[in-house]
This record gives C-alpha cells, structure tokens and sequence, in this order.
C-alpha cells in the first residue's frame, strides 16, 4: 500500500469516527437541547455526501460498558442525506448498506460528472442497493445544477431554482415514512 493509500484511508476513517460522534452528542443532549432523539440525521454535499453514506452504512449501536455516557449511545442517524454525493469520480458506490441503515434521500444533477465532479451512476447504484434491502430510498434527479446540485444559494432560493427545492421535497417524503 502506498503512503497515499494509507493516508487517505486514516483521514476516512477519522472522518467516521468524528460523524459517529457527532450523532452520538447529539442523541445524548436531546432533551437538554428540547430535541427529538428519533429525528437525528446527516447530511453532507459532496465528499460530505460521501460521509453521510458512510456513517449510513458503518454505524453501531454504542457501547453500554463506556464510561463516557456519550459512548452509550447510538451512531446511527434516522436519516441519511446525500448531495452530489462524490466518492472521486468513482461510477460505483464503495458503500455496504444493512437492512438497518437508515433511510437515504439522494440529490444528483444529471449533468454532475461531465467536466469533474460526481458522476451520475453512484447515486442511482445507491438507490438500487438500499431498495434490495428494502430500506427506504428518494433519488432527487435534476437536468441542472452539476456538481452544485445541492448548494442553497440565497438567490437560487428566491428565484425558484428547481433543485433548490431539495428540502422541501426531503420533508415531504421523510414525513410520508411514518
């Protein structure tokens, strides 16, 4: 393995490791904060897209023997959100999902991956994967917004722009879960 490889590798897992805590946390304070704890979720653009699915797929149940409480609790998210999520180019999806990953709401622009950015098969290579396993799924397609797909400018928002509706449509769909 090149020096490289096994950087890059650490920072992934460091990565992981900072999400499950960061779900953790949160899980542990949602009564001092006034949160629900069955309404913790990720979501990331981009590389951030690629944590949310990997913290999607590699979360535990936490370790009840900790002597830190946070440790206690759950890493896994209620709901995974991945934008224009990029894992370098690649066309298929690195990620192992269980039956007991969370559900996943996708946004991709049909025209990301044409001159970089995140080419189109992932996505819908992630959408195919969760569905055999039953576990719920949304793939937001656009025919705009290339890599940017996800970004909330303020503008895009006031002008209507198609895939700035994202949240919107994420709501609609987490909500027709229950």
């Amino acid at each position: 393995m090149k020096a490289f490889s096994i950087r890059f590798y650490i920072e992934l897992c460091m990565a992981l490791l900072d999400a499950k805590r960061a779900v953790r946390l949160v899980r542990h304070h949602t009564n001092e904060w006034g949160l629900d704890s069955y309404q913790i979720g990720i979501a990331g653009y981009s590389a951030g897209g690629n944590l949310a699915m990997n913290l999607a797929a590699n979360f535990d149940s936490g370790d009840p023997q900790a002597t830190d409480p946070v440790e206690g609790e759950s890493s896994r998210p209620d709901f995974a959100i991945g934008l224009a999520t990029w894992h370098w180019r690649q066309k298929t999806s690195p990620f192992t999902f269980r039956k007991d990953s969370p559900p996943v709401f996708l946004v991709h622009a049909t025209n990301d991956g044409i001159k970089g950015g995140a080419p189109i098969e992932m996505p819908k290579e992630i959408e195919a994967d969760l569905l055999k396993l039953s576990v719920p799924v949304k793939l937001a397609l656009f025919d705009v917004g290339a890599h940017g797909v996800g970004n909330l400018i303020p503008q895009r928002v006031k002008r209507g722009f198609p895939p700035a509706k994202w949240p919107e449509l994420f709501l609609s769909w987490y909500q027709s879960l229950n």
